[in-house]
């Protein structure tokens, strides 16, 4: 080790620095106070021996300055004194020294002292060195996880959260979120929302989130249903998620033109709809196990639809906000949050509101989950892409011109939903793409139309009422359950024109068909529910055939067409 010895007493200091010269350690010799400040900052030695009585600064002054000089943590200060009173020697620790020897100095004490310190210097540097380590690496992981964020944030966070129709709160306890909230315009007008908690908080709790992204976003954009969505993302957070580690889901369905809500909420704390008018609440409980608990044989899903006009509004939450706590470990509670709504009723953004509460409710008590809010109201309908203003020499690709024919049958019909394939098929025409959403309403109404009212034989006057409308989807699940015959043909044919092209459905069901003499003579408004004001809206033909048990629409798209 490097050792300054600060002594005036010339024999003292000299007959030291030999005793530690000849332990192998390396002497500074400093005659007065002085020079022992100077000494010290040129030299920088590891350990100090200070004689407390020296001329100019005394041993307490000169542990003051080198330590309040130093750029070092710690250093240790050895005083050496011929003192005795208690309070002498209690100075010398007071003023910085970390232990004393008398006058005169025992070779052996002396050695055995220094021999301790050495052990305490090394053990410090060791520990230094791996504090550097530490905080080096420390830095090197928040820069990947930072950059990891916003890869997972590009991914998991797009979409159309930032709606007019939406305000959202997400609070993550790290950097990453365990929770996860998402929504995407469906095909067919509307959109889709879904909140997601995964077990714990930080990177474990995030793994799930870019898969469910992915399957989110990609089966929305092709028109697939909730149930198919969520069995597919069960699917794959089963073979995924680390045992221990599930998904809690709350995934909902808007519908703007016929101001419809459907949803599904597996293992999640209650939402509220709620009616702004008449400040009506009705709780929807969780019906089904977290995602990523149930394998893929057992798994099924069961939505259900309610009234959701512009007087309507959703709220979802994670159980983040249900379990929060303030500094006597009183959680927030889901009481508290029903209250708060209701107080809150009239404002335009509750979701505001009830954060503002839920931070006062905390105060300075540390977060301990992540904590999310998801408050919706009815969209307004959105407009068609345009399409952009390409030429007539546009070169058609994929199924550009092509047939599809489909026939299903009995059980079929309940598990299988044809339009997402078939959708699939059609968008291979890239020229298409600009009109998939208008495509999208065209087949799926007239598929709805052939399946619940051909087949099923469903009234659509029991959904003139919210309760009218669950019964509806709970008759319809039903039927679909117990089906045996029945059947529906779906042919699609597509042939290239000289200015786009022109699609062709052709649907036939095994139903009993419909006044369509009626329909003509009377007008539409009694066949609302079929969709056919807005099938006759967008298609350029439409005729039903067979006492309405079969129909042929015809939708011509053009390169420069504009959509509105």
């Amino acid at each position: 080790m490097k050792i300054l010895i600060a002594d005036d007493n010339t024999t003292d200091r000299i007959i030291l620095s030999r005793v530690l010269e000849n332990l192998g350690h390396e002497v500074i010799q400093a005659l007065d106070g002085a020079l022992a400040v100077s000494q010290f900052t040129e030299h920088d030695p590891d350990l100090v021996l200070l004689d407390v009585l020296m001329p100019g600064y005394d041993g307490y002054e000169v542990a003051e300055i080198i330590k309040e000089q130093s750029n070092r943590a710690w250093f240790p200060i050895i005083f050496l004194t011929s003192l005795t009173e208690a309070s002498d020697l209690a100075r010398c620790i007071d003023a910085g020294g970390d232990d004393f020897v008398s006058k005169p100095i025992n070779k052996i004490i002396i050695k055995a002292k220094i021999d301790a310190f050495e052990r305490i210097i090394n053990l410090y540097r060791t520990v230094a060195e791996q504090q550097e380590k530490i905080a080096f690496h420390n830095e090197h992981l928040i820069q990947e996880q930072e950059a990891a964020k916003r890869i997972f944030n590009n991914i998991a966070h797009r979409g159309c959260l930032e709606s007019e129709n939406i305000n959202y709160h997400l609070s993550p306890m790290s950097i990453f979120n365990g929770d996860l909230m998402l929504a995407a315009e469906r095909p067919m007008g509307g959109m889709r929302l879904l909140l997601a908690d995964f077990t714990g908080h930080g990177l474990p709790a995030a793994i799930g989130a870019m898969p469910a992204s992915e399957i989110f976003y990609g089966m929305t954009l092709k028109g697939f249903s909730i149930p198919d969505l969520m069995v597919e993302m069960n699917k794959r957070l089963y073979g995924v998620l680390p045992r221990g580690i599930f998904c809690c889901v709350i995934v909902i369905d808007i519908d703007t033109r016929d101001q419809t809500l459907t949803i599904w909420n597996a293992g999640a704390p209650d939402s509220y709809l709620i009616n702004t008018e008449t400040g009506t609440f009705e709780s929807i409980s969780s019906t089904h196990l977290p995602l990523g608990i149930q394998s893929p044989e057992k798994f099924e899903v069961l939505c259900k639809g309610y009234e959701f006009t512009p007087s309507h509004k959703l709220i979802a939450v994670t159980d983040g906000i249900i379990e929060a706590e303030d500094a006597n470990g009183q959680m927030f509670g889901e009481d508290r949050l029903l209250q708060i709504i209701k107080k809150e009723l009239c404002e335009e953004n509750i979701c505001e509101a009830l954060i503002k509460d839920v931070d006062e409710f905390c105060g300075r008590k540390e977060q301990t989950d992540d904590v999310s809010l998801l408050e919706v109201s009815l969209p307004s309908i959105t407009a068609e892409e345009g399409v952009s203003n390409s030429s007539q020499g546009n070169q058609l690709s994929g199924t550009s011109d092509s047939a599809l024919c489909l026939r299903l049958r009995g059980p079929s019909l309940a598990n299988f939903d044809p339009i997402p394939m078939v959708m699939q098929t059609l968008l291979t025409c890239s020229n298409l793409q600009p009109h998939r959403a208008r495509v999208f309403t065209v087949l799926s109404e007239l598929y709805n139309n052939a399946l619940d009212h051909g087949v099923l034989g469903l009234d659509s006057q029991m959904k003139s009422s919210t309760s009218g409308f669950a019964n509806y989807y709970k008759k319809r699940a039903q039927d679909l359950e117990s089906l045996e015959g029945g059947f529906v043909d779906v042919s699609v044919d597509h042939q290239p024109t000289e200015t786009g092209g022109k699609l062709t459905f052709e649907l036939t069901d095994s139903g009993s068909g419909f006044d369509v003499e009626r329909l003509l003579k009377e007008g539409i408004k009694d066949y609302s529910g079929r969709g056919l004001p807005l099938l006759l809206n967008l298609c350029d033909s439409i005729d039903y055939l067979d006492g309405g048990s079969r129909v042929i629409a015809c939708y011509i798209w053009s390169f420069d067409e504009e959509l509105d």
